[in-house]
């Protein structure tokens, strides 16, 4: 059955995505109309986010009275209240220099590309190549997303490092995902594969140097800022593509 929330409700969803994505903790009524529903009491929000737990979109850790997002509030902020990010000019600078400082070799633009997205996002980045001609697998950024608190346990840093050595388990992750829309998300237990069920995967198509298929993934914890990485990524792909045509260009003439 589709959930259908009231915009009350959608709003204090957004608000917990919001914080709980910038400060890992836990987000509490208080906390809600102090900064984002000033005119709302605390009683109200509070029975609001009881109604949300109740539907399966919020949780609580049992040592705290604030809530958490569930895979399925996650699913539906993306799907019913996200609103694309613009990228930063920041951000825009950054990606316009590394690209203008990657070599026109193939390994380079991959390792490059790979490289610019992690460093922007602080996830771990994946590409992927499998045509035919060419199979190959690029991983970068598994020192910024160590640093998150998810990952503070020896045993859930263990689990993803583990994971990331596994290039022909990713490889086959990514080229399953493109085959479905272009840029698409998978939040945690959505993921098929038990191996990424405490993790995020962010995939978006793309070709290298106009002849083999391949795929660009962001890996992080469930509590990714799903708003940043579409948008960053989006952004990449279309510069990653405009240096493939100029490579494709220069080589042709």
């Amino acid at each position: 059955m589709a959930i259908e929330l009231n915009d009350r409700k959608k709003l204090i969803l957004e608000a917990i995505v919001s914080d709980y994505v910038d400060t890992a903790e836990p987000v509490g009524s208080i906390t809600l109309t102090h900064h984002h529903l000033r005119k709302v009491s605390p009683a109200t929000v509070r029975a609001e986010m009881a109604e949300l737990e109740r539907i399966g979109l919020l949780t609580h850790p049992h040592t705290s009275a604030g809530r958490i997002p569930t895979d399925l509030g996650y699913r539906y902020y993306v799907d019913h209240i996200m609103e694309t990010k613009t990228v930063s000019g920041r951000e825009i600078a950054l990606i316009k220099s590394g690209f203008r400082n990657i070599g026109r070799g193939i390994e380079e633009i991959l390792r490059g590309t790979a490289k610019i997205l992690s460093s922007v996002l602080n996830y771990v980045t994946i590409f992927a190549v499998f045509g035919q001609e060419q199979r190959k697998i690029i991983t970068s950024g598994i020192s910024n997303v160590l640093r998150q608190p998810e990952f503070t346990e020896v045993s859930q840093a263990r689990n993803f490092i583990e994971t990331i050595e596994q290039e022909d388990f990713l490889s086959r992750i990514l080229e399953g995902y493109a085959r479905r829309q272009s840029l698409n998300i998978h939040i945690g237990h959505e993921n098929p594969y038990r191996q990424v069920q405490d993790f995020s995967v962010a995939v978006i198509k793309c070709q290298t140097l106009g002849l083999n298929p391949g795929a660009i993934g962001i890996l992080g914890p469930t509590r990714m800022d799903y708003n940043h990485v579409t948008s960053v990524l989006k952004y990449v792909n279309e510069e990653f593509d405009r240096l493939n045509q100029e490579v494709i260009h220069v080589r042709r003439t």
